[in-house]
Protein backbone atom coordinates (compact mmCIF):
# COMPACT_ATOMS: atom_id res chain seq x y z
CA UNK A 1 0.00 0.00 0.00
CA UNK A 2 2.97 2.15 0.99
CA UNK A 3 5.13 2.37 -2.28
CA UNK A 4 3.56 4.58 -4.59
CA UNK A 5 2.72 8.31 -4.67
CA UNK A 6 2.12 10.78 -1.98
CA UNK A 7 0.69 7.93 0.30
CA UNK A 8 0.46 9.94 3.50
CA UNK A 9 -1.98 12.25 1.41
CA UNK A 10 -4.69 9.53 1.51
CA UNK A 11 -4.38 10.06 5.48
CA UNK A 12 -5.81 6.39 5.80
CA UNK A 13 -6.68 5.16 9.10
CA UNK A 14 -5.81 1.62 9.08
CA UNK A 15 -2.99 -0.28 6.47
CA UNK A 16 -2.64 -3.96 5.74
CA UNK A 17 -0.04 -6.16 6.47
CA UNK A 18 0.74 -9.23 4.46
CA UNK A 19 2.69 -12.09 6.58
CA UNK A 20 3.19 -15.05 3.37
CA UNK A 21 3.62 -17.90 6.11
CA UNK A 22 5.71 -19.38 3.13
CA UNK A 23 8.08 -16.78 2.51
CA UNK A 24 8.90 -16.12 6.11
CA UNK A 25 9.53 -19.92 7.31
CA UNK A 26 10.45 -21.88 3.97
CA UNK A 27 11.59 -24.59 6.65
CA UNK A 28 10.73 -26.24 9.75
CA UNK A 29 13.28 -26.36 11.66
CA UNK A 30 14.68 -22.56 11.23
CA UNK A 31 12.54 -19.79 12.78
CA UNK A 32 10.68 -16.74 10.98
CA UNK A 33 13.09 -14.80 8.96
CA UNK A 34 11.36 -11.43 8.79
CA UNK A 35 13.49 -9.85 6.60
CA UNK A 36 13.01 -12.23 3.88
CA UNK A 37 11.24 -10.59 0.40
CA UNK A 38 7.19 -11.19 0.79
CA UNK A 39 3.87 -9.69 -0.97
CA UNK A 40 5.37 -7.38 -3.57
CA UNK A 41 8.61 -8.02 -2.64
CA UNK A 42 8.52 -6.50 0.37
CA UNK A 43 9.95 -7.85 3.78
CA UNK A 44 7.52 -7.92 6.62
CA UNK A 45 9.98 -6.07 8.49
CA UNK A 46 10.26 -3.63 5.68
CA UNK A 47 6.33 -2.82 5.94
CA UNK A 48 6.24 -2.13 9.56
CA UNK A 49 9.06 0.40 8.88
CA UNK A 50 7.41 1.53 5.92
CA UNK A 51 4.17 1.93 8.24
CA UNK A 52 6.31 3.15 11.32
CA UNK A 53 7.95 6.33 9.19
CA UNK A 54 4.25 7.04 7.16
CA UNK A 55 2.88 7.59 10.42
CA UNK A 56 5.21 9.74 11.74
CA UNK A 57 5.06 12.04 8.56
CA UNK A 58 1.20 12.08 8.54
CA UNK A 59 1.09 12.17 12.46
CA UNK A 60 -1.31 8.89 13.43
CA UNK A 61 -3.18 6.81 11.11
CA UNK A 62 -1.59 4.02 9.60
CA UNK A 63 -2.21 1.36 11.83
CA UNK A 64 -1.68 -2.02 11.10
CA UNK A 65 -3.86 -5.05 10.72
CA UNK A 66 -2.20 -8.41 9.72
CA UNK A 67 -3.37 -10.84 7.53
CA UNK A 68 -1.75 -14.34 7.33
CA UNK A 69 -1.83 -16.76 4.58
CA UNK A 70 0.85 -19.38 2.31
CA UNK A 71 1.17 -22.34 3.43
CA UNK A 72 4.78 -23.35 3.64
CA UNK A 73 5.04 -27.35 2.10
CA UNK A 74 6.69 -28.73 5.10
CA UNK A 75 3.05 -27.49 7.39
CA UNK A 76 0.70 -28.45 4.31
CA UNK A 77 -1.61 -31.23 4.43
CA UNK A 78 -1.31 -34.21 2.02
CA UNK A 79 -3.21 -33.27 -1.00
CA UNK A 80 -6.80 -34.03 -1.52
CA UNK A 81 -10.77 -33.20 -2.70
CA UNK A 82 -11.07 -30.69 -5.07
CA UNK A 83 -8.05 -29.24 -6.88
CA UNK A 84 -7.02 -27.72 -9.82
CA UNK A 85 -5.23 -29.98 -12.73
CA UNK A 86 -1.49 -30.32 -11.40
CA UNK A 87 -2.73 -29.46 -8.02
CA UNK A 88 -3.19 -25.71 -8.04
CA UNK A 89 -1.35 -23.70 -5.65
CA UNK A 90 1.11 -25.70 -3.26
CA UNK A 91 1.46 -22.66 -0.91
CA UNK A 92 -2.87 -22.75 -0.69
CA UNK A 93 -3.03 -26.28 0.75
CA UNK A 94 -4.68 -26.38 4.31
CA UNK A 95 -2.21 -26.40 6.83
CA UNK A 96 -2.50 -29.75 8.65
CA UNK A 97 -2.93 -30.06 12.64
CA UNK A 98 0.59 -31.20 13.56
CA UNK A 99 1.72 -27.63 11.95
CA UNK A 100 -0.67 -25.53 14.17
CA UNK A 101 1.81 -25.17 17.18
CA UNK A 102 4.05 -23.37 14.18
CA UNK A 103 1.40 -21.10 13.18
CA UNK A 104 1.13 -19.68 17.21
CA UNK A 105 4.58 -19.51 17.19
CA UNK A 106 4.59 -17.84 13.92
CA UNK A 107 2.07 -15.20 15.51
CA UNK A 108 4.09 -14.53 18.66
CA UNK A 109 7.22 -14.24 17.24
CA UNK A 110 5.62 -11.83 14.63
CA UNK A 111 4.02 -9.75 17.65
CA UNK A 112 7.07 -9.86 19.18
CA UNK A 113 8.73 -8.26 16.18
CA UNK A 114 6.26 -5.41 15.48
CA UNK A 115 6.60 -4.85 19.40
CA UNK A 116 9.99 -4.58 18.68
CA UNK A 117 9.94 -2.22 15.47
CA UNK A 118 7.07 0.17 17.44
CA UNK A 119 5.03 -1.03 15.57
CA UNK A 120 2.06 -2.59 17.74
CA UNK A 121 -0.15 -4.89 15.84
CA UNK A 122 -3.87 -4.83 17.39
CA UNK A 123 -5.79 -6.73 14.68
CA UNK A 124 -5.36 -9.63 12.89
CA UNK A 125 -6.54 -12.09 10.66
CA UNK A 126 -5.90 -15.72 10.43
CA UNK A 127 -6.10 -16.39 7.12
CA UNK A 128 -6.99 -14.28 3.94
CA UNK A 129 -9.71 -15.34 1.61
CA UNK A 130 -10.36 -18.98 3.71
CA UNK A 131 -13.55 -19.63 1.17
CA UNK A 132 -11.08 -19.17 -1.65
CA UNK A 133 -9.24 -22.10 -3.36
CA UNK A 134 -6.59 -19.60 -4.57
CA UNK A 135 -5.85 -19.38 -0.35
CA UNK A 136 -7.14 -22.35 0.91
CA UNK A 137 -7.45 -25.87 -0.65
CA UNK A 138 -9.87 -27.99 -0.93
CA UNK A 139 -12.62 -25.53 -0.78
CA UNK A 140 -14.68 -29.41 -1.59
CA UNK A 141 -14.32 -32.81 -1.28
CA UNK A 142 -15.53 -33.35 -4.69
CA UNK A 143 -15.72 -30.84 -7.99
CA UNK A 144 -19.14 -30.37 -7.86
CA UNK A 145 -20.83 -27.69 -6.26
CA UNK A 146 -23.38 -30.20 -4.28
CA UNK A 147 -20.35 -30.95 -2.41
CA UNK A 148 -20.62 -29.26 0.75
CA UNK A 149 -18.29 -26.27 1.77
CA UNK A 150 -15.31 -27.37 3.61
CA UNK A 151 -14.17 -23.77 4.11
CA UNK A 152 -15.45 -23.24 7.48
CA UNK A 153 -13.75 -26.89 8.89
CA UNK A 154 -10.75 -25.71 6.94
CA UNK A 155 -10.62 -22.10 8.53
CA UNK A 156 -11.99 -23.22 12.28
CA UNK A 157 -8.61 -24.28 13.42
CA UNK A 158 -6.30 -21.43 11.97
CA UNK A 159 -8.86 -18.53 13.64
CA UNK A 160 -8.42 -20.56 16.75
CA UNK A 161 -5.04 -21.41 17.03
CA UNK A 162 -4.43 -17.13 16.08
CA UNK A 163 -7.03 -16.57 19.32
CA UNK A 164 -4.62 -18.88 21.54
CA UNK A 165 -1.85 -16.95 20.62
CA UNK A 166 -3.21 -13.69 21.12
CA UNK A 167 -4.26 -14.58 24.57
CA UNK A 168 -0.86 -15.81 25.43
CA UNK A 169 0.73 -12.92 24.02
CA UNK A 170 1.07 -9.32 25.63
CA UNK A 171 -0.46 -6.14 24.73
CA UNK A 172 -4.37 -5.65 23.31
CA UNK A 173 -4.74 -7.85 20.21
CA UNK A 174 -8.13 -8.36 18.48
CA UNK A 175 -9.01 -11.36 16.06
CA UNK A 176 -10.43 -9.83 12.83
CA UNK A 177 -13.02 -12.58 11.50
CA UNK A 178 -13.40 -13.60 8.03
CA UNK A 179 -11.33 -11.67 5.03
CA UNK A 180 -14.10 -13.64 3.09
CA UNK A 181 -13.14 -13.24 -0.62
CA UNK A 182 -15.53 -11.30 -3.22
CA UNK A 183 -18.59 -12.43 -4.20
CA UNK A 184 -18.78 -15.23 -6.44
CA UNK A 185 -21.10 -17.99 -7.17
CA UNK A 186 -20.68 -21.17 -5.64
CA UNK A 187 -17.62 -23.31 -7.83
CA UNK A 188 -16.08 -25.84 -7.31
CA UNK A 189 -13.03 -24.06 -5.80
CA UNK A 190 -14.77 -21.28 -4.38
CA UNK A 191 -17.28 -21.47 -1.48
CA UNK A 192 -20.18 -18.18 -1.35
CA UNK A 193 -20.20 -16.00 1.84
CA UNK A 194 -23.33 -17.50 2.59
CA UNK A 195 -21.72 -21.35 2.50
CA UNK A 196 -18.74 -19.77 4.75
CA UNK A 197 -20.87 -18.01 7.72
CA UNK A 198 -23.22 -20.26 7.84
CA UNK A 199 -20.95 -23.30 8.59
CA UNK A 200 -18.63 -21.61 10.60
CA UNK A 201 -18.60 -22.91 14.82
CA UNK A 202 -20.02 -20.23 17.01
CA UNK A 203 -16.88 -19.95 18.99
CA UNK A 204 -15.39 -18.80 15.43
CA UNK A 205 -17.82 -16.62 14.72
CA UNK A 206 -17.75 -15.03 18.03
CA UNK A 207 -14.12 -14.91 18.03
CA UNK A 208 -14.54 -10.77 17.60
CA UNK A 209 -16.65 -8.29 16.77
CA UNK A 210 -15.44 -7.49 13.15
CA UNK A 211 -15.98 -9.50 9.63
CA UNK A 212 -14.03 -8.76 6.96
CA UNK A 213 -15.22 -8.80 3.71
CA UNK A 214 -13.63 -8.14 0.12
CA UNK A 215 -15.71 -6.51 -2.45
CA UNK A 216 -14.67 -4.25 -5.55
CA UNK A 217 -16.12 -2.25 -8.12
CA UNK A 218 -18.09 -4.11 -10.38
CA UNK A 219 -18.39 -7.16 -8.00
CA UNK A 220 -21.66 -8.40 -7.16
CA UNK A 221 -22.64 -7.56 -3.83
CA UNK A 222 -21.17 -9.08 -1.07
CA UNK A 223 -21.67 -6.83 2.03
CA UNK A 224 -25.43 -7.39 1.72
CA UNK A 225 -25.05 -11.48 1.54
CA UNK A 226 -22.36 -11.34 4.72
CA UNK A 227 -24.64 -9.13 6.76
CA UNK A 228 -27.92 -11.68 5.60
CA UNK A 229 -25.54 -14.21 6.57
CA UNK A 230 -24.48 -12.84 10.15
CA UNK A 231 -27.85 -11.91 10.57
CA UNK A 232 -29.05 -15.41 10.57
CA UNK A 233 -27.03 -16.36 12.64
CA UNK A 234 -27.75 -16.75 16.67
CA UNK A 235 -26.54 -14.05 19.31
CA UNK A 236 -23.05 -14.90 20.87
CA UNK A 237 -23.34 -16.15 24.18
CA UNK A 238 -22.43 -12.50 25.68
CA UNK A 239 -25.42 -11.46 23.65
CA UNK A 240 -24.17 -9.15 20.61
CA UNK A 241 -24.35 -9.95 17.04
CA UNK A 242 -22.29 -12.24 15.17
CA UNK A 243 -20.42 -10.01 12.99
CA UNK A 244 -21.86 -6.50 14.51
CA UNK A 245 -19.04 -4.98 12.58
CA UNK A 246 -18.10 -5.34 8.92
CA UNK A 247 -14.68 -4.04 7.41
CA UNK A 248 -14.32 -4.09 3.61
CA UNK A 249 -10.62 -4.94 4.18
CA UNK A 250 -10.35 -5.22 0.18
CA UNK A 251 -11.68 -2.68 -2.63
CA UNK A 252 -10.47 -0.46 -5.78
CA UNK A 253 -11.63 -0.21 -8.85
CA UNK A 254 -9.89 -1.20 -12.26
CA UNK A 255 -11.33 -3.29 -15.03
CA UNK A 256 -15.22 -4.15 -14.16
CA UNK A 257 -15.51 -6.98 -13.18
CA UNK A 258 -12.13 -6.66 -11.91
CA UNK A 259 -8.78 -8.58 -12.18
CA UNK A 260 -8.78 -7.92 -15.81
CA UNK A 261 -6.24 -6.21 -17.65
CA UNK A 262 -7.36 -2.53 -16.80
CA UNK A 263 -9.13 -1.11 -19.89
CA UNK A 264 -7.10 2.59 -21.28
CA UNK A 265 -8.59 5.99 -21.67
CA UNK A 266 -10.10 8.96 -19.52
CA UNK A 267 -13.17 7.45 -20.00
CA UNK A 268 -12.86 3.69 -18.89
CA UNK A 269 -10.64 5.46 -15.63
CA UNK A 270 -13.83 7.33 -15.19
CA UNK A 271 -16.51 5.10 -14.96
CA UNK A 272 -14.17 2.70 -12.43
CA UNK A 273 -13.76 6.02 -10.42
CA UNK A 274 -17.29 6.72 -10.63
CA UNK A 275 -18.00 2.70 -9.72
CA UNK A 276 -15.62 2.72 -6.35
CA UNK A 277 -17.40 6.46 -5.36
CA UNK A 278 -20.66 4.49 -5.47
CA UNK A 279 -19.51 1.86 -3.07
CA UNK A 280 -18.03 4.10 -1.04
CA UNK A 281 -21.09 5.92 -0.49
CA UNK A 282 -23.04 3.03 -0.13
CA UNK A 283 -20.75 1.64 2.76
CA UNK A 284 -20.90 4.91 4.19
CA UNK A 285 -24.95 4.81 4.44
CA UNK A 286 -24.82 1.74 6.00
CA UNK A 287 -24.65 1.74 9.87
CA UNK A 288 -22.71 -1.95 10.03
CA UNK A 289 -19.70 -1.19 7.76
CA UNK A 290 -17.02 0.66 9.56
CA UNK A 291 -14.20 1.13 7.25
CA UNK A 292 -12.97 0.47 3.58
CA UNK A 293 -9.36 0.04 2.53
CA UNK A 294 -8.07 0.12 -0.86
CA UNK A 295 -6.54 -3.17 -1.85
CA UNK A 296 -2.97 -1.39 -2.99
CA UNK A 297 -1.62 2.33 -3.97
CA UNK A 298 0.40 0.75 -7.40
CA UNK A 299 -1.44 -1.47 -9.75
CA UNK A 300 -0.55 -5.09 -8.97
CA UNK A 301 -0.04 -6.74 -12.67
CA UNK A 302 -1.83 -9.77 -11.77
CA UNK A 303 -5.05 -7.68 -10.22
CA UNK A 304 -5.05 -4.09 -11.10
CA UNK A 305 -7.39 -2.31 -8.92
CA UNK A 306 -4.51 0.15 -7.85
CA UNK A 307 -4.78 3.54 -7.51
CA UNK A 308 -1.91 4.57 -10.21
CA UNK A 309 0.32 2.31 -13.14
CA UNK A 310 3.09 -0.60 -11.36
CA UNK A 311 5.93 1.17 -12.31
CA UNK A 312 5.62 5.14 -13.13
CA UNK A 313 3.44 7.92 -14.09
CA UNK A 314 0.79 9.77 -12.90
CA UNK A 315 -2.19 8.56 -10.62
CA UNK A 316 -5.51 7.28 -11.67
CA UNK A 317 -9.22 8.90 -10.58
CA UNK A 318 -9.61 7.39 -7.96
CA UNK A 319 -6.20 8.24 -5.91
CA UNK A 320 -8.46 11.54 -5.93
CA UNK A 321 -11.15 9.99 -4.66
CA UNK A 322 -9.64 8.28 -1.84
CA UNK A 323 -7.57 11.29 -0.97
CA UNK A 324 -10.78 13.51 -0.69
CA UNK A 325 -12.49 10.72 1.69
CA UNK A 326 -9.13 11.11 3.70
CA UNK A 327 -9.30 14.84 3.69
CA UNK A 328 -12.81 14.89 5.57
CA UNK A 329 -12.53 16.39 9.52
CA UNK A 330 -13.36 12.93 10.49
CA UNK A 331 -14.74 9.60 9.78
CA UNK A 332 -18.47 10.67 10.46
CA UNK A 333 -18.39 13.72 7.88
CA UNK A 334 -20.77 13.41 5.03
CA UNK A 335 -19.17 11.87 1.97
CA UNK A 336 -17.46 13.90 -0.27
CA UNK A 337 -18.33 15.30 -4.00
CA UNK A 338 -17.34 13.38 -6.43
CA UNK A 339 -13.54 14.88 -7.29
CA UNK A 340 -13.15 16.50 -11.17
CA UNK A 341 -10.98 13.50 -12.07
CA UNK A 342 -13.69 11.17 -11.28
CA UNK A 343 -16.77 13.17 -13.72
Amino acid sequence: MLAGPEPVALRPRFARVAVLWSAVQPRRDAPPNWDAPGAGGFSVRAQLHALRAARQRAGGGFEPVATFYSTPPWAARRPSGCLPPGGGNPNALVPSPAALPAYGRLVESFLALARAEGVPVRYLSAWNEPNSGLFLAPQRARCTTAAPSLAAAEYAPLLRALRSALAAAPGDQRVVVGEASSPYAARPGISTVTELVAALPPDVLCAGPIWAQHQYAGDADGVGPAERALAARPSCPDGSLPGRTIWVTETGAGALPPGRPRPAGTAALGAGCRSLAALLDRWYRDPRVATAFQYTLRDDPGFPVGLSPPATGPPYPTFALWRAWGARPDPTAPPPPLPAPCR
